[in-house]
């Protein structure tokens, strides 16, 4: 807001500028005064009006063009955003297939499923028993049928085993040298 004030004050200085200029520019012309006071009048008379040109046209041109590209930009960094999500949400929905083929794999009952979700979600087995309206000791008891099912080795296990598949294959050595090794995990 503070911008507007300050251009119109200074667009008004100038007009006023531009005006006088003109008006002695015509009266040194009618009383044929030298060339080069009129050059000089002349100069005094193209500065403001350039100044006045830039300031009402030529400026508020930069800042729409400005604009219009910082629109673009984001009209582009929203659509990538868009694909990222989806491809995300892709993603996610491959490593659920995924999770639930090995809860298939292993015959876990839907309760048992369950727990094995909220386990690998983090949650503890107080919140896991509060969660699914259940006693402490079923939910570890459900949590035991899981491990065994899979074959796994607590929690840990349960969670390293689907992890695994989303480490990066390849990782730069400690020396940041080129060479690339495969990560294997016992």
């Amino acid at each position: 807001m503070h911008k507007l004030y300050e251009r119109q004050v200074v667009g008004l200085a100038l007009i006023i500028l531009t005006a006088l200029a003109g008006i002695d520019l015509l009266h040194d012309i009618a009383g044929g005064d030298t060339t080069i006071m009129v050059l000089h009048d002349v100069l005094n008379f193209g500065i403001p009006c350039g100044l006045l040109l830039y300031i009402w046209k030529l400026e508020p041109l930069k800042s729409q063009r400005r604009q219009k590209r910082l629109l673009q930009v984001a009209q582009r960094q929203r659509a990538d955003l868009v694909q990222l999500s989806l491809l995300a949400r892709k993603q996610l929905e491959g490593l659920a297939v995924f999770i639930n083929a090995h809860f298939e794999n292993w015959d876990l009952t839907p309760a048992e499923k369950e727990v094995a979700l909220l386990l690998l979600k983090g949650f503890s087995m107080r919140e896991i028993a509060d969660l699914r309206d259940i006693s402490e000791r079923t939910a570890r008891q459900q949590a035991t049928a899981v491990y065994g099912k899979s074959g796994l080795n607590g929690r840990t296990g349960l969670s390293a085993f689907f992890l695994e598949d989303l480490l990066l294959p390849e990782v730069c050595d400690t020396f940041g040298n080129d060479q690339t090794q495969t990560l294997k995990i016992a």
